[in-house]
């Protein structure tokens, strides 16, 4: 019974470290996130961050492969089978989209992996287009394209687009989505069988 108590004590204390360092990163940038910061919010003790976590950099991928886990999780539930391939992915490249638009730092940390050192997210990306474009073949939606290459094409159309979003302040939001879009009407174009 003790041990359970301590490791949901343990498992309290780390997402509070990571829950602080989040607020901090959303708040200020996560250019200017720092353990003094973290400890001063919590009111720990410097030890007690570096018993869980053995630097920023590790609090940073941590955050990074949690938030990227649920993000992967809602595209998920917006990916219909009963949708097209077209119509999921505009769906999906329209919630990205919202998120670099209306949470830009968390969208640096999570989509552009801009401070974490991990690059597992961009796979994760690819093979969820992949698998996407293998079943619109398979249906007939999609010609045969090298689906590499065509998985590659349409997430660094999305990620130029966001990138200059998020650069940009989102000052003229609806251009930079309009360009997409029509960049993605392009890519699908080309490979939508008719």
């Amino acid at each position: 019974m003790g041990r359970d108590r301590q490791q949901r004590k343990n498992a309290e204390t780390r997402n509070a470290i990571l829950d602080a360092a989040i607020a901090i990163g959303l708040e200020e940038g996560f250019d200017e996130l720092s353990i003094r910061k973290i400890t001063d919010k919590l009111g720990y003790s410097a030890a007690i961050v570096y018993h869980y976590f053995k630097d920023k950099q590790e609090i940073l991928d941590t955050i990074h492969k949690n938030t990227s886990k649920s993000i992967m999780e809602a595209v998920r539930v917006c990916i219909k089978p009963e949708n097209s391939f077209s119509e999921n992915i505009k769906l999906v490249f329209k919630l990205l989209t919202e998120i670099s638009i209306y949470e830009p730092d968390a969208f640096k940390l999570i989509i552009l992996n801009k401070y974490s050192h991990k690059n597992e997210s961009v796979n994760e990306w690819l093979d969820m287009i992949r698998e996407c474009l293998d079943i619109a073949i398979e249906r007939g939606e999609l010609r045969e394209v090298n689906v590499n290459i065509t998985a590659y094409t349409l997430l660094n159309s999305f990620l130029v687009a966001q990138m200059i979003i998020s650069e940009n302040g989102g000052s003229d939001k609806k251009m930079i989505c309009d360009i997409f879009e029509t960049e993605l009407d392009i890519i699908l174009n080309g490979i939508i069988n008719k």
